[in-house]
């Protein structure tokens, strides 16, 4: 096991947790991204030939600064999203008066544009199969079904809101 590895799985929680509490519930959908992000700037500083004297307490500031960076980058668009409730609730309001058989059509096409994977795991998600069931039906980790599945559903949300129901 590399030094990497082990260091990663002594402190795992620590991050976790770390991750975990910066999110909050406002953020709660970017702890998946959050979490690999953590693990990418770990293995990038370890690479780099960096040594670690106080491992829990270098990892922490780590995981803490790559989980607010990671907000950073998210709360714009979160931001653009909010920006104008009316405008959004009138397009939630033409895509529910749609009929229910139309509403899946759009869904369905949207679906169909999405890559494979990400395909697949949300037509799965949405029959009602979890991301454990995914994984196993698939051949994925756990983590990689819940990660396309949160891309997935984000993906379907942002396609809904940039289609009109007239289109």
């Amino acid at each position: 096991m590399s030094e990497f590895e082990q260091l990663v799985d002594q402190h795992a929680r620590l991050l976790t947790a770390v991750a975990r509490r910066v999110c909050g519930r406002r953020y709660q959908v970017l702890l998946p991204d959050i979490e690999q992000e953590i693990r990418l700037a770990l293995w990038k500083r370890l690479q780099g030939g960096s040594e670690i004297r106080h491992p829990s307490s270098y990892l922490y500031k780590v995981a803490l600064a790559t989980s607010l960076a990671v907000i950073r980058r998210y709360r714009p668009q979160r931001e653009e999203l909010e920006a104008d409730p009316s405008e959004r609730r009138e397009e939630v309001l033409a895509l529910r008066r749609l009929l229910p058989a139309e509403r899946t059509r759009l869904v369905e096409e949207l679906i169909g544009k999405l890559e494979p994977d990400a395909a697949r795991a949300l037509r799965g998600y949405l029959t009602g199969l979890n991301h454990g069931e995914l994984a196993e039906l698939y051949g994925w980790s756990p983590s990689v079904a819940r990660h396309l599945v949160y891309r997935s559903l984000e993906r379907l949300r942002q396609r809904l809101g940039e289609r009109r129901p007239e289109d």
